[in-house]
């Protein structure tokens, strides 16, 4: 029988499940909302697992990953993102990821080694939380901000850093009647520019991950425009950090096995 492996991301806003096997093909992937009180779905969807799939080894990551008691081992998203991306593209890289409450930079190896790494430090600013609120302020539908910025050739931002006054200065806008077009991409190119402060290595290939690039495709076009680069975005980009929480799963479960297979061997040796 097949052995499979569990990544856990338990986001501020989603937790992600992926399941793979032993040749790092995704054989399941699951979305529920994190704090959603339906605690029936959570249960099923465990069972779904466990009696689908022989799961040797667990890892959680993410926000929550300390509340995921059922996994053998966690690890931070910065492990995990850099675990992910790396099994897609080995090679030495910059990964930003966009969440819904902090933004990572990371600078990572070839193998997935984590050689630097940094995080937003003005409370929401510059994520998913911040995008949601402001759009709702501006009465946009945030599924449909994507599509009306890709119509805009504005270039202005909001100054402001924290999300009450933010959105004090999109009213201003709406009182000068700014197009919503406009508007919308004015707050991915706020969203760029919160980015950009945080120091990174813009030499290496960009990688764009987090929900908010699965859910807000232009943010890839505003960041290209800003850095003068390509960004990349890997296919599912929201479940990377699960996919690579995965990843480790099996990598630590295959170091278990080789150290019991050493101390066998090493018994049997003493035992000639």
């Amino acid at each position: 029988m097949d052995n499979f492996y569990l990544g856990i991301d338990i986001g501020s806003s989603y937790t992600k499940y992926i399941v793979i096997d032993e040749n790092d093909n995704i054989v399941y992937s699951k979305i529920l909302k994190t704090l959603s009180r339906n605690k029936e779905e959570k249960e099923n969807l465990k069972k779904h697992i466990k009696d689908n799939f022989k799961v040797s080894y667990s890892c959680a990551t993410g926000y929550g990953r300390e509340h995921a008691k059922d996994c053998d081992i966690t690890k931070t998203e910065i492990y995990c993102a850099s675990a992910g991306v790396s099994e897609l593209f080995k090679e030495v890289k910059t990964i930003v990821d966009v969440g819904g409450e902090d933004v990572k930079v990371i600078k990572s190896g070839k193998d997935g080694k984590v050689l630097d790494f940094y995080m937003n430090t003005k409370c929401a600013a510059g994520t998913g939380t911040f995008i949601t609120e402001i759009a709702d302020r501006a009465e946009i539908d945030v599924r449909k901000l994507s599509g009306l910025a890709a119509k805009s050739n504005f270039a202005k931002e909001l100054n402001s850093f924290c999300t009450v006054f933010a959105k004090t200065e999109i009213m201003k806008w709406l009182f000068d009647d700014v197009p919503i077009e406009d508007v919308a991409k004015g707050i991915y190119i706020s969203i760029v520019n919160r980015v950009a402060k945080i120091r990174m290595d813009r030499e290496l290939p960009i990688y764009l991950i987090g929900g908010v690039s699965q859910y807000h495709p232009y943010l890839k076009n505003v960041m290209e425009e800003k850095f003068n680069s390509k960004v990349m975005v890997p296919e599912n980009p929201q479940i990377v950090s699960a996919f690579g929480a995965a990843i480790l799963a099996r990598k630590f479960y295959g170091k278990i096995n080789d150290g019991k297979t050493n101390k066998v061997m090493q018994n049997k040796n003493m035992g000639k």
